[in-house]
């Protein structure tokens, strides 16, 4: 079978394969890393775009120079503008989302509900600090309504909610967490991990908080971490 060819990968001076022509191996393998890095930025620059932008004020042409490519080439690799924001939620989800979700399953041998109550929330307000872009678009989307968030709340957003439900729901259980809803103390560590970095811009120009300085963002986990667990 003979690979496919991405058009924005083909320089002026190359000549286009014969239709049928097998490629050398070298050539291939060339031609398909080109193709993977002029995907991933695309990728890169939608995300930033859909972040900063929203679904509907992003641009793909704008997004292609971004990614110094061409616009056939977000055609070639995504189709359409809403194939190339699913592609964008699903690698935002498959890359960052599981590093906080991971303190909720991994390596808990041992550890008594108030270490893994604080191992998670220093990961996810750490994670929050880390992709202000992830929290971006889900806002965006949430404000929009309709059916791209329906698709990224049944897909991503529902099964790690009710992971996080579970064991949010044993910490009650063992008094370490005020019993409240359970779907309400989730929004809530929600928006206590996310909203200070989020509304960055607002706390430079209202006091001077640079949110993206390491030390403030200590700071931060460490008042998170007193809020929901006073003794650490």
């Amino acid at each position: 079978m003979t690979a496919e060819i991405d058009p924005a990968t083909i320089h002026e001076d190359e000549e286009l394969p014969k239709p049928g022509a097998k490629k050398p191996a070298g050539k291939r393998e060339l031609v398909q890393t080109r193709a993977e890095e002029t995907r991933e930025r695309i990728l890169d620059a939608a995300y930033e775009a859909f972040a900063k932008q929203g679904f509907e004020g992003a641009n793909t042409r704008a997004i292609a120079a971004t990614a110094d490519t061409t616009h056939a080439a977000i055609r070639y690799h995504f189709g359409t503008k809403e194939e190339l924001w699913r592609e964008v939620v699903r690698r935002m989800y498959d890359e960052v989302a599981e590093e906080a979700e991971l303190t909720l399953v991994e390596d808990t041998d041992g550890k008594s509900p108030t270490e893994l109550l604080r191992r998670y929330l220093r990961s996810y307000a750490r994670y929050s600090a880390a992709n202000v872009n992830h929290a971006l678009i889900t806002i965006s989307e949430s404000v929009t309504g309709g059916e791209r968030l329906e698709w990224m709340s049944e897909t991503f957003i529902r099964p790690r909610h009710e992971l996080a439900l579970a064991h949010l729901r044993k910490y009650m259980e063992a008094g370490l967490l005020p019993d409240i809803s359970p779907v309400t103390l989730l929004y809530i560590i929600v928006s206590v991990c996310q909203m200070p970095f989020v509304l960055s811009q607002q706390m430079k120009v209202l006091y001077d908080v640079d949110m993206t300085d390491e030390a403030v963002i200590d700071e931060h986990i460490d008042a998170v971490l007193k809020i929901f667990v006073p003794d650490s």
